[in-house]
């Protein structure tokens, strides 16, 4: 797992607001103004018990709320989430400015979505490795080893990682009952001896994240990951020739869909 880890965060500068204007890109027709989070809010959803509308237009604005985190997750990681301005975003995302606001109140609230989708993903994903592993440290090793492989294989994701530096609240709400999970497993199963099970948590993730930010700069090789791996199974008290063996296990393999790290 990426083991949630606090660092200040520089604040997010926000573009001034601009006022709604009609849009004809969800519905065919101009925008409606309702309140965010009510059944024709296309950001959120439909509000608790309010009847669910399939079809045509409400694909169409799932389509064009996908579109918009697409464009901030390549925006943010080229240029950074201070210096990408929500225009941009939606010009990339080729719908109006006034459009942007049907589906997100500012940009933070398009950050925050955007990364809960991220790890999200990333989660499902490393956790389908998992899912035939029994050995807790085998688990822990593959949960490191595709994190760090997203940083060569998914240069977007990675660099937004490194760039945000992963928000507490949203890192820990995603991935961290995961990581404590596959942690106290191996504990009960005699596996690990940490003296503290949160600090192994957090140093563990600090480790992470500066092999995935070395990975992207070129400053270590294709094994990083395998390296990595082992040396969080070393610190949670394998010793050096089992964590070795476990970290350059093949990865089990994941089912191929689009733009995801195999």
């Amino acid at each position: 797992m990426i083991y949630s880890f606090s660092v200040p965060a520089e604040p997010i500068l926000e573009d001034p607001p601009v006022p709604r204007v009609p849009s004809t890109e969800t519905s065919g027709g101009p925008a409606t103004d309702a309140p965010r989070g009510s059944a024709t809010d296309p950001g959120r959803g439909p509000a608790a018990g309010a009847p669910h509308r399939g079809g045509r237009v409400e694909r169409r604005k799932a389509r064009t709320r996908a579109g918009l985190l697409a464009a901030a997750r390549e925006l943010f990681a080229a240029n950074g989430v201070q210096q990408t301005t929500i225009a941009q975003i939606a010009g990339h995302a080729d719908i109006a400015i006034g459009s942007f606001y049907n589906y997100f109140a500012t940009k933070d609230e398009l950050l925050e979505a955007l990364l809960e989708d991220e790890l999200s993903r990333q989660l499902r994903l490393l956790q389908e490795r998992q899912a035939k592993v029994e050995d807790p440290a085998e688990k822990i090793s593959i949960a490191h080893r595709h994190l760090v492989r997203v940083a060569s294989e998914d240069a977007h994701w990675a660099w937004l990682l490194v760039r945000l530096e992963a928000p507490y609240r949203i890192a820990w709400s995603v991935l961290g009952q995961a990581a404590k999970r596959d942690l106290r497993e191996g504990i009960e199963a005699g596996r690990f001896e940490v003296a503290d099970e949160r600090l192994a948590l957090n140093a563990s993730a600090g480790a992470l994240f500066a092999v995935v930010h070395a990975q992207l700069v070129g400053e270590v090789g294709e094994a990083a990951d395998c390296g990595h791996a082992e040396l969080v199974l070393r610190s949670f008290g394998l010793d050096r020739g089992e964590a070795a063996e476990i970290a350059h296990r093949p990865l089990p393999p994941v089912v191929a869909e689009k733009d995801e790290p195999r």
